[in-house]
């Protein structure tokens, strides 16, 4: 008994020593990476995932030819959020233009690790009723329908966390290793429609959820809106009590993310390092559970279609 006591105690510290040497070996080799080197590879990591890392905010993206695009967006993505430890403030706005059913959403709050914000522009083939909306699969702007949009996503109306513009059908901005309860963020998004009779469509709508024109800035056709507390229904995700609990996991799993990652203090570095000591880590990192389970909702929608056929 002795022995195998003293052969195991022996293997354990073999394996620390080993585990050891291999951590600073990473860390060294991360280190002497440059900055290029470093965001070239981070951007090749991601891109799979429909991501791309922006190395003067510290933040991930997400490319315009997002394989996210082929899934459109639907009510119940956002339904299904909690069960992925997502913890959103959400404002879906609908409005009709050019005989379609537009919709752009916008979402800001906590994303496992990540705090962030999105908008994203969708629309159906025809005019949808209201009381169906919610149950429509709404398929993502093509490229010639893409908008200049703009995020500015601040903590406690005092600190910028980022500021993004671009034209696009889905701009995000995901800060890793933040967490940040949604009601603590303002997001301020910008967007400039190709016409008034768009512009005046949605403006009417954004108007008859709440908001005012304390809220709102009209310059000719690009609107500007504040979003601090959702207006509308479809925002009620889970109960308060969920949302508590999912924000301490959160904040849990966010603080064993930087201790892990301690050795640095960029986004790149500390994902890399994860990327080379614990590459299922990363992944789950760089590619929240809400974006695959999107697949699987997709193919449960399509499916129920045509059954209803």
């Amino acid at each position: 008994m002795y022995k195998l006591l003293s052969i195991f105690i022996l293997i354990a510290i073999l394996f620390l020593i080993l585990n050891h040497c291999r951590k600073r070996k990473i860390i060294c080799r991360v280190r002497c990476m440059s900055l290029a080197e470093k965001c070239s590879l981070l951007n090749e990591l991601a891109e799979p995932f429909g991501f791309c890392y922006d190395y003067r905010q510290d933040l991930f993206s997400t490319r315009t030819d997002a394989w996210q695009k082929d899934f459109g967006y639907g009510k119940l993505y956002d339904l299904a959020a909690p069960s992925m430890n997502m913890v959103l403030d959400t404002e879906p706005v609908y409005f009709n233009y050019q005989k379609k059913t537009w919709l752009i959403q916008f979402w800001k709050g906590q994303y496992g690790i990540t705090a962030g914000a999105e908008m994203g522009i969708y629309h159906a083939d025809t005019v949808i009723p209201p009381v169906l909306r919610g149950q429509t699969i709404f398929q993502a702007a093509e490229e010639n329908e893409m908008l200049p949009m703009r995020i500015r996503l601040v903590h406690d109306c005092r600190r910028q966390l980022f500021c993004l513009s671009h034209i696009h059908w889905w701009l995000t901005g995901f800060l890793v290793g933040r967490c940040i309860p949604p009601s603590e963020m303002t997001a301020e998004y910008t967007i400039t429609f190709p016409d008034m009779d768009m512009c005046g469509s949605f403006l009417t709508s954004l108007t008859e959820l709440g908001y005012g024109w304390d809220e709102i800035e009209l310059d000719g056709t690009t609107l500007h809106f504040i979003f601090s507390a959702p207006k509308s229904s479809e925002s009620l995700l889970s109960p308060e009590w969920r949302q508590r609990f999912v924000l301490w996991k959160d904040r849990l799993l966010c603080r064993i993310y930087l201790r892990f990652t301690c050795p640095f203090s960029t986004t790149a570095d500390r994902l890399l390092y994860l990327y080379y000591y614990l590459p299922f880590a990363f992944r789950r990192t760089i590619c929240p559970r809400k974006f695959k389970k999107q697949k699987r909702i997709w193919k449960k929608y399509n499916s129920d279609r045509r059954s209803c056929r």
